[in-house]
């Protein structure tokens, strides 16, 4: 078994081998956590959060779903999930979105570099677009088709844990939006678990 605390507004990438389990931890309550990942063997292929929601045909993902690859192929199981709610909409944010809502956007920390300069540490490729799993983000879609964006159920201690489906390598970023509500308007720390299947059984 191996913990790791990702620090507020920073990321970290791990490689996961098939059959191990990752756990996304929320420390103080109230956290996002992006999750991004690639096929170990196969840059080309990575997490997809629209091919997710197509294959599950809801935006509602939780415990016993799969998270898809943008090959359509199963990625990550979730085995265990405290909340339940988490985003599947929104991209990583960037200085552009800072800039583009809150004026601020020139050298705020954000998850699409956190996520790129990490996963190109362990030789990936750059992404031009990330669209990650937002783990506890808390949105949802009005009657008029408005996304509402409201501080995540996520309380301390609170944890999602998914099997890897294949070899990969995952990154994770504490979300860096301190300007809202996605977490709660203070930016905290996250606790990544990795276990392999052995001592999960034991």
């Amino acid at each position: 078994m191996k913990e790791y605390i990702i620090e507020k507004q920073t990321g970290r990438a791990f490689e996961v081998q098939k059959g191990e389990t990752i756990s996304v931890i929320d420390i103080e309550g109230k956290q996002v956590a992006d999750f991004f990942a690639v096929n170990a063997n196969n840059y080309n292929e990575f997490f997809s959060a629209g091919v997710t929601v197509d294959c599950k045909e809801s935006l509602l993902i939780t415990k016993n779903d799969t998270l898809y690859t943008n090959l359509y192929r199963p990625m990550f199981t979730i085995i265990q999930d405290d909340v339940g709610v988490h985003d599947m909409m929104f991209p990583c944010c960037r200085p552009e979105t800072y800039e583009y809502f809150f004026n601020n956007g020139k050298r705020h920390s954000n998850c699409f570099d956190n996520i790129n300069q990490n996963l190109q540490e362990l030789g990936v490729p750059y992404f031009n677009t990330l669209q990650p799993m937002n783990i506890f983000m808390n949105t949802s879609v009005t009657s008029e088709k408005k996304i509402m964006i409201e501080p995540p159920l996520s309380k301390p201690g609170d944890r999602i844990i998914l099997k890897a489906e294949m070899d990969a390598i995952v990154c994770i970023s504490a979300c860096s939006v301190s300007e809202g509500p996605c977490n709660n308007w203070e930016c905290k720390p996250v606790k990544v678990i990795l276990e392999s299947s052995v001592n999960r059984d034991t």
